[in-house]
């Protein structure tokens, strides 16, 4: 496991083109382990927020800053992760959220056209775009489940305003026409255990789901320790420490 590391082709890919998807990341033993938990735990639901798309179709989202010595920080605590996000942001980092993201079959709403540090920068006052996100395939993502869907090298365009969006912050429209003009659009379809990496100016949204599967992902994300909040906000800050590549599987309740 200690192989599994983004190679320097991958963070070639990453800066190119705002994005870079690392297959099997996660060994299956791993993946069926977050299954059997995520989908038994009573608690995601509890605690998760009902996001509504344009339309009024509702995600859940369930999310959390600090990690700890649960089973789902040992991902988010995971070397493989965090080595691989300090190659990608030139920097050592940090860990500011983590959150599971539930899209039910039929139901499951669309999420906006957005770029996180079009939040980021505005609610929790990071000043640089220095974070990533690494969205885990819980299971199957694809176009008919709704995928995450990318703008391919739009995280050279900078950062765009956002405003409301039935529930949700979307990316000013009229820039995001113009950068489909120039920017291929992606789906990303992922296999469980896949880890998209993706750039916090990188222009993305994702449908509805249309199909019979649920969409399930842990999108763990990190930031500079240079680019912590310049002003108290929501986001706090909190140490982070990794764990080794065989925790997922060494964890016990």
């Amino acid at each position: 496991m200690s192989a599994l590391r983004l190679t320097p082709e991958q963070q070639t890919a990453y800066h190119r083109d705002g994005y870079v998807i690392a297959s099997g990341f996660f060994s299956p033993q791993e993946i069926t382990r977050l299954q059997d938990m995520a989908f038994n735990d009573e608690t995601l639901y509890e605690r998760a927020w009902n996001k509504k798309d344009g339309s009024g179709k509702v995600s859940k989202v369930c999310l959390w800053q600090q990690t700890g010595d649960d089973f789902y920080s040992m991902f988010s605590r995971s070397k493989r992760l965090a080595e691989s996000v300090e190659k990608l942001i030139g920097e050592p980092i940090y860990h500011t959220s983590t959150k599971i993201m539930m899209k039910e079959p039929f139901v499951g709403g669309a999420w906006e056209w957005h770029q996180d540090f079009g939040y980021w920068h505005r609610d929790n006052l990071m000043l640089y775009p220095k974070a990533v996100s690494c969205m885990v395939a819980i299971n199957k993502a694809t176009i008919e489940n709704g995928c995450l869907q990318v703008l391919k090298g739009s995280h050279h365009i900078g950062r765009l305003d956002h405003s409301k969006t039935g529930d949700q912050k979307g990316a000013d429209m009229l820039f995001v026409e113009e950068a489909m003009k120039h920017h291929a659009l992606v789906n990303v379809e992922l296999e469980p255990g896949d880890v998209l990496f993706f750039h916090c100016n990188l222009l993305h949204k994702s449908n509805q789901n249309q199909s019979a599967a649920p969409r399930w992902s842990m999108i763990c994300a990190y930031n500079a320790i240079s680019n912590q909040a310049f002003m108290e906000n929501e986001a706090v800050y909190y140490p982070f420490s990794t764990v080794e590549d065989t925790a997922i599987l060494d964890w016990q309740a």
